[in-house]
C-alpha cells in the first residue's frame, strides 16, 4: 500500500502546481516591485490578460490532452505536461519584458492543460476502491498546499526591494513539476487504461501489487477485473483519438456531459477565482491598504481553506455529493451578499467594523467553497464518466473550466476597476442559479462504483435513480452476471 500512496502523491503534486499559480500571481500582483518593473496596475485589462493567459494556454492544450491520454496513457500525459511547465518557467521567471513573461505563462498553462486532464483520471483509476472517495476527494485539497506555499513565499520575498521579490517565487514553479516529471517515470500505467488497450495480464498484475497485497486471487482484484472486463469495450472511442461522438450521441452520454460541464464551470465561476486571484484587491476595498498586511491576509486564507477542504473530503462518503454542492453554492451566495454590504459601508462611511466583517465573510466564503466544492472538482467528473470516454470527457470539462477561468479572470480585472464591489452581485445571482441546476440535473455518486454509474445514467430519470439505495450484494451479483 505504501507504493500506492507514493504513486497517488504524484497526482496530488499536480494539483499543488495548479494551486501554486493560483495564489502566486494574485500575491505578486500586489507587489509594487512587480507592478513598476512591468508597468502594470493591480486591476485593469492588462492585469486581466496576465492572469488569463495561463488558462488560455490550458485551453489551447486540451484538444491534444484527451488523445494523448487515450493513445499514450495517463503517465505520458502527466509527464508531457510537467515538462512543458518546466520549460515555461525557464522563460517566464527571467523575463525582461511583458511579452516574454506572457509567453512563459502561456507555455506553463499549456503544460497545465495536460496535467489537468491526466492527473484526476490517474488518481481515480489508481485509488483503491475502498478508499476511492476520500483519496480522490483529498486530491483537490492539495490546491491549497500549493496556494499556501505560494502565499507564504511571496509574503517573505515581498520584503526584498529588488526583482528577486517576484522572480524567486516564479522560479519555484519548477519544484513540484520537476518532482512529478521524474517520479512518474517509475509509476505503472493505470489498470483501466491497460485493460482498455487489451493488456489484461498487465492490468491484473498492477491491481495485485497495488490493491491485492501481491495476490491476483485477492477479492478486490477479482471484483475489479470482473467489473472492468464487463464494462470496458476494446473497440471503443478511446481507440479513436479523434472521435468525441460518444460523449454526446446518447441520452445517457448527454446527461453525463451536463454534470461534467456544470461541475467544470461552477468550480471556476462561482466567485472563487475572484477571491483567489484578486484577494489583495478585494481586501483593499474593505479599507486594508498596506501591501504587507494584504499579503499576510492572503497567506492566511489558503491555510484556513486547506483545513476546510480536508474536512470536506473526509465527509464526502458520509454526506453525499449533492448536499455538499447545493449547500456550498447557497452558502457562498449568502457570504458574497454580506461582503457586498459590508464593503459598501466601509467605502462610503469609513466604517472599520464593517470592513473587518467583510474580511471575515471573505474567509467564510473560502471555507464554504473549500468544504462543499473543492474535494469534488475533479473527482465528481471522473465518477460520472465511463472508462472509454473518461479522458476525452475530462478534456471537455477542462475546456469548460478554462473558458470559465479566462472569462472570470479577465472580466473581473476590468469590472473591479470600473464598478468595484457591485461586481460581486453577479456571482450572488449566479450561485443561486447553480443551486437549482445541481438540484435538477446532478446525480448522486455516493457509494457507487465507477462502472455502476452506467445503469444510473441509462435510466429515464438519472437523478432519481442515483438516490435509490442499493445493497452491495446486488452490485456484486449484477457484475458477475454481466461477466458470465
Amino acid at each position: 500500500m505504501f507504493r500506492l500512496y507514493g504513486i497517488l502523491l504524484l497526482g496530488y503534486l499536480c494539483i499543488v502546481l495548479q494551486g501554486y499559480d493560483g495564489s502566486l500571481m494574485g500575491a505578486i500582483n500586489a507587489m509594487p516591485q512587480y507592478q513598476q518593473f512591468f508597468g502594470l496596475k493591480s486591476a485593469g485589462s492588462s492585469t486581466g490578460l496576465v492572469f488569463a493567459i495561463f488558462n488560455i494556454g490550458s485551453l489551447a492544450a486540451l484538444p491534444f490532452a484527451g488523445p494523448v491520454n487515450d493513445y499514450c496513457g495517463r503517465r505520458w500525459g502527466i509527464m508531457l505536461g510537467c515538462g512543458l511547465v518546466i520549460v515555461g518557467t525557464c522563460i517566464q521567471a527571467p523575463a525582461l519584458n511583458s511579452r516574454t513573461f506572457l509567453g512563459g505563462r502561456f507555455l506553463c498553462g499549456f503544460g497545465q492543460g495536460f496535467v489537468n486532464v491526466s492527473a484526476p483520471t490517474f488518481v481515480a483509476e489508481m485509488a483503491h476502491p475502498y478508499w476511492r472517495g476520500p483519496l480522490s476527494g483529498l486530491m483537490q485539497t492539495n490546491y491549497f498546499v500549493g496556494s499556501i506555499i505560494a502565499s507564504w513565499v511571496t509574503y517573505g520575498t515581498a520584503f526584498i526591494s529588488g526583482q528577486g521579490s517576484f522572480r524567486i517565487p516564479l522560479w519555484l514553479q519548477m519544484v513540484s513539476s520537476g518532482i512529478v516529471f521524474f517520479g512518474i517515470m517509475f509509476s505503472p500505467e493505470t489498470p483501466r487504461w491497460l485493460m482498455a488497450h487489451g493488456k489484461t495480464s498487465q492490468a491484473e498484475r498492477v491491481l495485485a501489487e497495488l490493491h491485492g497485497e501481491g495476490s491476483v486471487e485477492n477479492p478486490f482484484v477479482k471484483l475489479q477485473m470482473a467489473e472492468m472486463n464487463s464494462q470496458i469495450g476494446h473497440d471503443g472511442s478511446d481507440k479513436r483519438w479523434w472521435d468525441y461522438r460518444d460523449l454526446f450521441n446518447t441520452h445517457a452520454a448527454r446527461r453525463r456531459m451536463i454534470c461534467v460541464a456544470g461541475m467544470s464551470w461552477f468550480g471556476q465561476y462561482s466567485g472563487n477565482a475572484l477571491v483567489s486571484y484578486y484577494f489583495p484587491v478585494i481586501v483593499a476595498q474593505t479599507g486594508i491598504t498596506n501591501p504587507h498586511t494584504q499579503l499576510l491576509l492572503n497567506a492566511l486564507n489558503p491555510v484556513v481553506s486547506w483545513f476546510a477542504a480536508i474536512s470536506g473530503a473526509m465527509l464526502l462518503d458520509r454526506v453525499g455529493r449533492r448536499p455538499f454542492l447545493m449547500g456550498g453554492v447557497f452558502g457562498m451566495a449568502v457570504c458574497l451578499a454580506i461582503v457586498t454590504g459590508c464593503t459598501k459601508l466601509s467605502v462610503e462611511t469609513a466604517n472599520k467594523a464593517a470592513g473587518n466583517a467583510g474580511i471575515f465573510f471573505i474567509y467564510l466564503f473560502s471555507v464554504i467553497f473549500s468544504i462543499g466544492l473543492v474535494p469534488l472538482l475533479p473527482f465528481y467528473i471522473a465518477e460520472t464518466l465511463p472508462t472509454e470516454t473518461r479522458a476525452k470527457g475530462t478534456a471537455v470539462g477542462a475546456v469548460v473550466s478554462s473558458s470559465a477561468s479566462i472569462l472570470g479572470q479577465y472580466t473581473s480585472a476590468v469590472a473591479i476597476e470600473k464598478i468595484g464591489y457591485y461586481y460581486y452581485i453577479v456571482f450572488i445571482v449566479w450561485d443561486l442559479i447553480e443551486c437549482l441546476i445541481i438540484y435538477f440535473f446532478f446525480v448522486e455518486t455516493k457509494n457507487r462504483t465507477l462502472e455502476e454509474m452506467n445503469e444510473i445514467f441509462a435510466s429515464p430519470n438519472p437523478v432519481k435513480a442515483s438516490l435509490k439505495k442499493r445493497h452491495i450484494e446486488e452490485v456484486v451479483q449484477e457484475t458477475i452476471k454481466g461477466v458470465e
